[in-house]
């Protein structure tokens, strides 16, 4: 909920004018709750909205991400190490993937 609308929404409900009264006294007969308990109501709706909202933009896939990661490193140190070292190629590839993997898990926790 904006800050406006609730601004707005109180000064109606504390307003001397009569038709403003009258306004917030036919909200407040329409939805059958006072003006604070729909303040509240709407407050609590816009923290409910941001929570799904913080929830659809977090990744969802941090182990497959994290083991595609290790993938590419275990194929780029295994092209290096083919190309240098052939015999500790699986070795490498090995440690490569795993490094892979850890290195993205640390960088998500941070």
């Amino acid at each position: 909920m904006t800050p406006k609308l609730a601004q707005a929404l109180q000064k109606l409900a504390t307003s001397p004018v009569k038709l403003d009264q009258i306004a917030i006294t036919r909200l407040e007969k329409e939805y059958g709750a006072s003006v604070t308990e729909i303040l509240t109501e709407l407050e609590d709706y816009a923290i409910v909205h941001q929570v799904i909202n913080d929830q659809i933009t977090k990744p969802k896939n941090k182990r497959l991400i994290a083991i595609a990661n290790g993938c590419f490193w275990a194929a780029a140190i295994g092209i290096s190490t083919l190309l240098v070292k052939p015999n500790v190629t699986i070795a490498a590839m090995t440690l490569g993937f795993t490094g892979g993997i850890s290195a993205k898990l640390i960088e998500d926790k941070s």
